[in-house]
């Protein structure tokens, strides 16, 4: 009776379900419940849950204790501005700094539990960030100042700069035969590495940019793209892979795990490849051109009129080197006197892209020194009429912008450019400088260099013109270090970032009208009251909602009502509203937009959702 009653009984618990407090599911049976309790998936639960109680009873609140509070205890020690609550821990921000030295200098329990008190540490941005603005450290440029002569500078400055080539090349080549090696599952598929990491130019941490064909098979890049990317990341030699899509020619960026290497992949560029071999090619004519072209690279990264957004890019620059020195005294030769040997045409997208490396012996390049070159670059660029003049190192000769308008005028040589144009996109020559590309004539490789970055541009070379002329001495140094003396003058002053957007005036206004009286100019007192609102909600949002310490720039602004920024005019310019413009200056350290969504779930009542929405509302009327 004994064996039978425990049969019956363990039958009755196998029949009664089951549940899982942890993992929040129910079970048949016991037998069920003990394979679930071994399984991998109820163990990590329950190790996590350990480890949270271990770490609550550390140093942590008591799930009992509300947010509310954890604020008025907190707030005794000053007023809070912001407050993000997460799983165990709370950050808080106070207006007054010597509120925090008071919640530091304390112990402090709450629910009878100790609380771990600390600064908060932010975590470092990742991604694709330039490596090279963190490694490119001032410690050598001090040292330059104990270095004699320009040509001793300039080998520091490259040993610092640029990474050990012999050990370099190997990776690189490694990179492009582990891509080549992944992706050959297309059968035409062949790599070919560009940029400054082929022609030298690369500085430590340079990425590698890699053309790669054989893959696509229309024009739309970026579905082949994703196949790229998923072979990549399925290799695991690869990671950090993300698709640019929306660049005028799409990208695929990644990081080859076994180096720590960048790469940019694009699957449309081929004639990127010739460019390099074209620069490098200028470069070998003689050694002093690639030292040249190091320092006056690293001259315009340190002076920040290089770069993206209304810069001057690196191959902007080069090019800019290589049609200087097209012009007398030194004569290296023209991309077109390069490009007469049919046998070395190369055609991408309807675009020569050959050449014929011609040897050259330039002796006026050989007999000029370097601190003479450079001086008279400076000097080149200091008189080049921007305005009316194209720089062109297809012809390796001035163009005049009015050519490009009527095709009539324009000198032999440009019958591809007139064929394409046909129905296509001219030169645009209508930017404040256009450098033309040597092979892709109808393309400008400066279209959006801005007004205040040329003249920068051209106030620096003005500058070191001036310091070559006076010594070698400490050239490098002063040319690295020194700014001119008139550049907050002329509007040039560095910045720090800024953002701007426009708030378009509707044709309707009506809860504006509504409130302005009948007068002989009613049109305009309904303009300056929409700008009076408009102005007046921006600093609330700025202030209130996402904690900008502002300063209102407007006021000094306005004292010269004609004033030009970039082009575009001050407030009341004219004493026209048509386009007016605010500026303020915001300072933050909290990143609300980052934190967006906890914060939103931590804001739950419904009270304090009436409230906001009663505050904007009230601050709109």
């Amino acid at each position: 009776m004994l064996e039978s009653g425990v049969e019956d009984t363990a039958s009755d618990a196998n029949k009664k379900n089951l549940f899982c407090d942890l993992c929040k599911i129910e079970l048949p049976n016991v037998s069920s419940m003990q394979q679930h309790i071994l399984g991998q998936k109820h163990k990590k639960l329950d190790s996590a849950e350990e480890e949270r109680k271990r770490v609550e009873q550390k140093c942590g609140f008591s799930p009992n204790i509300t947010q509310d509070v954890i604020l008025n205890y907190f707030s005794k020690y000053g007023k809070i501005i912001w407050v993000h609550f997460g799983h165990l821990f709370v950050l808080l921000d106070y207006t007054e700094p010597s509120a925090v030295v008071k919640v530091m200098e304390k112990e402090h329990y709450l629910g009878g539990r100790h609380l771990m008190i600390r600064h908060r540490q932010l975590k470092k941005q990742t991604g694709f960030t330039n490596k090279a603005d963190n490694d490119d450290s001032n410690d050598f440029i001090q040292k330059l100042k104990d270095v004699p002569t320009l040509e001793s500078q300039v080998q520091m400055l490259i040993q610092n700069l640029q990474p050990h080539m012999q050990q370099q090349f190997p990776k690189y080549r490694r990179i492009c035969e582990e891509l080549y090696n992944i992706l050959s599952v297309f059968p035409h598929c062949y790599v070919h590495p560009f940029g400054s990491t082929i022609t030298g130019l690369n500085f430590n941490n340079s990425d590698i940019d890699v053309f790669i064909s054989g893959i696509k098979r229309d024009e739309n890049d970026v579905p082949y793209l994703y196949k790229t990317r998923t072979l990549l990341l399925n290799s695991q030699r690869f990671s950090n892979a993300v698709v640019i899509r929306n660049a005028k020619i799409p990208i695929l960026k990644c990081v080859h795990i076994k180096t720590g290497i960048r790469c940019d992949i694009n699957l449309k560029n081929m004639l990127g490849v010739c460019n390099s071999q074209l620069i490098n090619y200028y470069l070998n004519i003689d050694s002093k051109i690639r030292k040249l072209m190091m320092v006056l690279k690293y001259w315009a990264k340190v002076h920040k009129f290089t770069g993206q957004s209304h810069l001057f890019s690196n191959y902007s620059l080069s090019m800019m080197l290589i049609f200087f020195l097209q012009q007398e005294p030194y004569n290296i030769p023209s991309v077109l006197s390069l490009q007469q040997n049919p046998n070395c045409f190369r055609f991408h997208d309807g675009w020569n892209g050959g050449f014929q490396q011609i040897p050259v012996n330039s002796t006026s390049v050989r007999d000029t020194s370097l601190l003479k070159l450079l001086e008279k670059f400076f000097t080149f660029y200091v008189e080049f009429e921007y305005g009316v003049n194209i720089i062109c190192p297809y012809l390796g000769e001035t163009i005049k912008k009015d050519q490009f308008r009527d095709l009539d005028t324009l000198p032999n040589g440009f019958d591809s450019y007139k064929e394409h144009i046909q129905g296509g996109t001219p030169l645009k020559v209508n930017a404040t400088i256009c450098v033309q590309d040597p092979f892709e004539h109808s393309r400008n490789i400066t279209p959006i260099v801005s007004a205040s970055t040329l003249d920068k541009f051209v106030s620096f070379c003005r500058l070191g013109k001036k310091l070559c002329e006076d010594d070698e001495n400490t050239l490098l140094y002063k040319l690295l270090t020194v700014v001119p003396s008139n550049l907050s003058q002329c509007g040039l002053k560095v910045q720090p970032e800024f953002s701007q957007f426009s708030i378009p005036m509707r044709p309707s206004l009506k809860y504006i009208e509504e409130k302005i009286e009948e007068s002989s100019n009613r049109q305009e007192a309904i303009q300056k009251a929409w700008f009076k609102s408009v102005v007046k909600f921006t600093t609330i949002v700025l202030k209130d909602f996402l904690k900008f310490d502002l300063t209102d720039l407007h006021g000094s602004a306005s004292k010269t009502k004609n004033n030009k920024n970039e082009g575009q005019a001050d407030v009341y310019d004219k004493g026209e509203m048509n386009r007016v413009c605010y500026r303020y200056q915001c300072v933050g350290k909290i990143n609300l937009w980052q934190a967006r969504k906890s914060t939103a779930k931590n804001n739950k009542s419904e009270s304090d959702t009436k409230s906001k929405q009663s505050i904007i509302e009230r601050r709109w009327q």
